[in-house]
């Protein structure tokens, strides 16, 4: 405990005295005792008054309670929640509206009542909390002893209290009616009549209701209306009807390019306007309302400029002129029309019309068109050297357009799509200029290295940069001729060239394939041959890719292959087998893979047949799903020298059995190949298959040109390691081949 520096009070001292002996009045010392227990008692009250209230500070007193549902000793929010429920579906009882004949009864929720909870809650906590002690106490008592009721505080939703006094004047309001200039029967204008209108005078209405809803049970409340007087009546006519028949009893035709319009008295009864200046009435053509009535024939007048334009497709370049447009002078044709009604030389308007100017005009594209229309129709020239290239009309189309300005309307500017002019150069490079570097080729004729074509430089065009002398020509041309850039051209060094043939040693054999061509006929046994032997003796530098293609040469009859037979699509998704050009020749490729995969080289390029041969999986080299097709220009076999030394391709048919050598400086690799791993099998039939054939000589027995062969997809992984053990090459030959038919081919006559 902390200490106090207050002194202690003096100490008490009593004595006991005899009254008889003080000589003291006994009726006094009776009035002083009762006196004190009045204290001590009013000291009890007060502690318990104390007591009480701090019980509950921030709650209802007991016995305090609404519609008999008790909230003593409750909460604000308890006391909240358990009015809200004791007042659920309070208001009871509807308010009966009467007037004008018609009777409404309206429930609380129309009217917008509902009970005020927090205004309900604030009364009940109010009970004894006065200010006045003495009152605060007895209200505490008598809550306590017999109760105290609060009833609900009422609030109204104005807007819904609102919407409902809308609804019954919607119901009742009639509104005056003014009397205006009308045609009778015989057609003579007339002064209609007039009528006062009755409104429901809501303000009142308004006052009427929230008195009734003041309290429970509801009250009435009596409709009560105002009269409206009509604007314009009888007697505010008769001195402007000389005037307004002036202005509406005789037609008034409006013209604008090659249109017309008639404003009928009809119409122009309803464009009558009463104006009002104090007293004095005067008739007119409401502005107003003519402009809404010219709204529809501006619009069939307006016509909007046409810009001028220039189009480059293929019909050339055009030039669109441009065109100006028009709209009607609304405010203008209103004056021309007031006048008019009131004139005496005639009733006819020509309605007034503006002129709208194109943005871009026919005189502001001249140039741009005589531009573009020079470089289409003479074309555009491209110079290599001495030689010139012309894209002509359709080419220039192609990649010549007009660009708009950006962010918003301009003048137009010439644009060149680079790609579609790289497209066009492209094709000019590829067909005309462009030349593949030649690499020196070596064979080995008798046994010695020789040189059997020379060197020689590529020329390749730069695209890119001949895009952009096409487009820097563009920009500075002015017209007149022929557009002339020159092409961006360099060339390109081949990748052999003179090799020493002295250092050519290949003495080490590295690998071989064979397969058998025993059965073949004497077309494809000959063809076979003739790959074979154009193949053979080739030096194939070190890192050098050989492409089977390219040394074979063309596979044509010319070339001194013959007729065979080879696999194409049938055009309906499946395969067959037709006479063809150099038919077998992909034994030659499919043998010279074998030697290929066996020695470890890198494949560059191999393709598999549509369906298996059985041959080529034969022993010794064979495996299944093991062979390689060629199709120029579209499919090859190709393969690098990665050995660091030449190779020497040697090519062996002696009319059994074709077998491919590869000869070189042993790498000392260790070749290690899987066995085929099979999936996907797919059977085939045994069907006899007959087709017919203009390649066959008519006469001739039919030619058994496939045999029934299931279909499967394999693969077969080789990894190529040096003699340390290091992973130099991992790769698999996937294939996926179709089932193969027993087919046969018989000539068509």
């Amino acid at each position: 405990m902390q200490g106090s520096n207050i002194a202690k009070p003096p100490v008490a001292r009593a004595a006991h005295v005899n009254l008889s002996d003080q000589g003291q009045n006994p009726a006094r010392v009776a009035v002083r005792l009762a006196i004190a227990g009045i204290a001590a008692l009013l000291v009890l009250s007060i502690g318990l008054f104390t007591w009480y209230n701090v019980a509950h500070s921030g709650r209802v007193y007991n016995g305090v309670s609404v519609l008999g549902h008790d909230l003593g000793g409750l909460t604000n929010d308890e006391a909240a929640a358990a009015i809200t429920e004791a007042t659920a579906g309070y208001p009871k009882g509807n308010v009966k509206v009467s007037g004008t004949g018609h009777t409404w009864d309206l429930s609380a929720s129309e009217l917008g009542v509902s009970v005020d909870v927090q205004r309900t809650l604030d009364s009940a906590l109010l009970v004894g909390r006065n200010g006045n002690f003495v009152q605060d106490i007895g209200t505490q008592i008598g809550s306590v002893v017999g109760s105290t009721q609060i009833s609900p505080v009422l609030k109204t939703d104005s807007a819904q209290l609102d919407k409902t006094i809308a609804r019954i004047a919607g119901e009742v309001d009639q509104a005056a009616v003014d009397s205006k200039l009308d045609k009778d029967a015989d057609g003579k204008v007339v002064v209609t009549p007039s009528a006062s209108g009755t409104l429901v005078d809501r303000k009142a209405l308004a006052e009427a209701l929230t008195q009734a809803t003041a309290k429970q049970p509801f009250g009435t409340a009596a409709l009560t209306t105002q009269v409206q007087a009509p604007k314009v009546t009888e007697a505010d006519l008769e001195g402007t009807k000389a005037q307004a028949l002036s202005l509406t009893e005789q037609e008034i035709t409006l013209s604008a390019n090659d249109q017309s319009w008639t404003l009928k008295p009809a119409d122009l009864r309803n464009l009558l306007s009463i104006d009002h200046n104090g007293d004095i009435l005067s008739a007119s053509l409401s502005g107003d309302k003519l402009a809404s009535y010219l709204a529809p024939i501006a619009k069939a007048i307006h016509a909007d400029p046409e810009d001028a334009s220039v189009s480059i497709g293929g019909d050339g370049v055009l030039l669109q002129k441009d065109k100006a447009g028009t709209e009607l002078n609304t405010q203008a044709a209103i004056v021309a029309i007031q006048q008019a009604a009131t004139s005496a030389d005639g009733r006819n308007v020509d309605l007034p019309l503006n002129v709208i100017n194109a943005t871009i005009r026919t005189d502001q594209l001249q140039a741009i068109y005589e531009k573009a229309n020079d470089l289409v129709t003479n074309g555009v020239r491209v110079r290599y050297g001495e030689d010139t290239y012309i894209m002509k009309t359709s080419s220039v189309v192609g990649f010549l357009s007009l660009e708009p300005t950006q962010g918003g309307p301009g003048l137009p500017s010439l644009k060149v799509d680079q790609d579609a002019l790289a497209y066009r150069i492209s094709g000019i490079a590829e067909t005309y200029v462009n030349v593949k570097p030649m690499d020196a080729r070596f064979r080995m004729v008798n046994g010695t290295p020789t040189k059997v074509a020379d060197a020689k430089q590529g020329v390749d065009v730069d695209v890119d940069g001949s895009v952009a002398n096409v487009i820097a020509a563009v920009g500075v041309y002015t017209g007149g001729g022929t557009l002339e850039a020159n092409l961006a051209v360099k060339t390109t060094a081949p990748n052999v060239t003179n090799a020493d043939i002295a250092t050519i040693n290949t003495p080490d054999m590295l690998a071989y394939g064979q397969t058998t061509y025993a059965s073949s006929s004497p077309n494809r046994r000959w063809n076979v041959e003739l790959g074979a032997n154009n193949i053979n003796g080739t030096l194939v530098p070190p890192g050098a890719v050989f492409s089977t293609v390219d040394t074979i040469g063309d596979l044509t009859l010319a070339a001194g292959f013959k007729m065979g037979y080879a696999i194409q699509g049938d055009g309906n998704g499946g395969l067959t087998t037709v006479p063809a050009e150099a038919g077998g020749i992909c034994q030659v490729s499919t043998t010279l893979f074998h030697a290929v995969f066996r020695s470890g080289l890198q494949v560059v390029e191999r393709n598999w047949h549509s369906y298996w041969i059985s041959i080529y999986g034969i022993a010794p080299t064979g495996l299944q799903g093991l062979d390689a097709t060629i199709a120029p220009p579209y499919k090859d076999f190709r393969f690098k020298n990665t050995t660091g030394n030449w190779l020497l391709i040697k090519a062996i048919p002696d009319g059994k059995n074709l077998t491919f050598q590869l000869w070189g400086v042993d790498p000392h690799w260790n070749v290690a190949i899987g066995k085929p791993v099979i999936t996907n099998f797919r059977p085939t039939s045994q069907t006899k298959i007959i087709e017919y054939s203009d390649a066959v000589p008519a006469g001739s027995p039919e030619v058994m040109v496939e045999h029934a062969q299931d279909g499967f997809d394999s693969s077969i992984t080789r990894v190529v390691t040096d003699s340390s053990g290091n992973v130099l090459d991992k790769w698999t030959a996937t294939s996926s081949y179709q089932p193969a038919y027993n087919r046969y081919l018989r000539p068509k006559n």
